[in-house]
C-alpha cells in the first residue's frame, strides 16, 4: 500500500489516511495489544477534554499494527521554534501552562505511574543495592491521581490554526505531577537530541533558558516546591536508562548518584 510518510519516531511512523486522518504505524516488535493500549489510553484522555486526537480504529497494515487518529493540523513546537527564534520564550511560557492544565485533570481510572516506575526500575541493569536504595527512595515519595503524559516535551505538544493539542499517550498514566516534571526536565536538559530535529542548535544553545523558563511559567500557576521536584529526578532517570540510549547512560548514571546522596540514600 502506498502511503504519503508525515514523520516518524523511535515507535512508530505516521502516513496520511483518509481525509482528515491519519495513520500511526508502529514498528514490527509492537503486537497488537500494545496498539489497542495506546488507543484505549489515547481515547481515555480525549474523552477526558484534553486537546488532543481522538481514535477512530486499530488496524493491522502489511503484517503492522497502527491506529488511525483525527489528524491534528499543526507543527511541533520544535519547528515552530526553527521558524523564528525569537518565539522560543512564548513557546516555553505555552509549554508550561499546558503541561499545568493536564495535571489539574484528575485521572483515577488510569494505570499507576508508581507501578510503571517500580517496574522500570525493577528491570533495569542496574546493580541490586542501587535498585534498592531506588525504591527505597520512591516508597517515600507521595503518590498522585493526576493526569500525567509520562513524555511531556516540545515534539510532543502541536501548534496549528485550531489552538495547541497534545499527542503520544502511550504512557498516560495517573500519579504525581512532580515525577511527570521530573521526567520532562530530564528530557529538556539532559537528553540526547536526534541530529535531524528541527531547531536543534537553537535549542542546544538556549536549552536551559527555555526549560527555567517553562518551570517559571508552571510555577506561576501553582505552589511547585522544587526540592520535591528534584527528589524525583534519581527515580525518573532510572527509568528512563530502560530506553536504552547508549549516549545519555553516563549522565543518567550521574543524577542517578547525585540524587540519591541528596536525599541520604546509600549508593553502594
Amino acid at each position: 500500500m502506498l502511503l504519503t510518510r508525515l514523520g516518524q519516531g523511535r515507535e512508530a511512523e505516521v502516513f496520511a489516511w483518509a481525509d482528515g486522518y491519519v495513520l500511526k504505524l508502529f514498528w514490527p516488535e509492537f503486537s497488537q495489544a500494545d496498539a489497542e493500549l495506546e488507543a484505549h489510553l489515547t481515547q481515555q484522555v480525549w474523552l477526558m477534554g484534553v486537546p488532543s486526537a481522538k481514535v477512530e480504529d486499530v488496524l493491522q497494515v502489511e503484517g503492522r499494527w497502527g491506529l488511525v487518529l483525527q489528524w491534528i493540523k499543526g507543527v511541533p513546537l520544535t519547528d515552530y521554534i526553527q521558524t523564528d527564534p525569537t518565539r522560543l520564550r512564548f513557546a516555553a511560557q505555552m509549554l508550561g501552562a499546558l503541561h499545568r492544565q493536564l495535571h489539574q485533570k484528575a485521572a483515577g481510572h488510569l494505570p499507576s505511574q508508581r507501578l510503571h516506575l517500580i517496574r522500570r526500575i525493577q528491570a533495569s541493569r542496574l546493580p541490586q543495592e542501587l535498585r534498592t536504595a531506588l525504591l527505597n527512595h520512591l516508597e517515600q515519595l507521595p503518590d498522585g491521581t493526576a493526569l500525567c503524559h509520562g513524555d511531556f516535551h516540545p515534539e510532543n505538544v502541536l501548534i496549528g490554526e485550531q489552538g495547541v493539542f497534545v499527542i503520544d499517550w502511550p504512557g498516560a498514566m495517573r500519579g504525581n505531577p512532580l515525577a511527570d516534571m521530573a521526567r520532562t526536565t530530564l528530557l529538556m536538559l539532559y537528553s540526547e537530541l536526534p541530529p535531524d530535529l528541527p531547531g536543534r542548535e537553537e535549542i542546544m544553545r538556549q536549552r536551559e533558558l527555555f526549560y527555567q523558563t517553562y518551570l517559571e511559567h508552571y510555577q506561576t500557576f501553582s505552589g511547585l516546591e522544587l526540592a520535591e521536584l528534584k527528589s524525583w529526578l534519581p527515580i525518573v532517570a532510572a527509568a528512563r536508562l530502560r530506553d536504552n540510549i547508549p549516549a545519555e547512560e553516563a549522565r543518567l548514571m550521574q543524577l542517578i548518584q547525585e540524587g540519591l546522596q541528596l536525599q541520604g540514600e546509600p549508593t553502594e
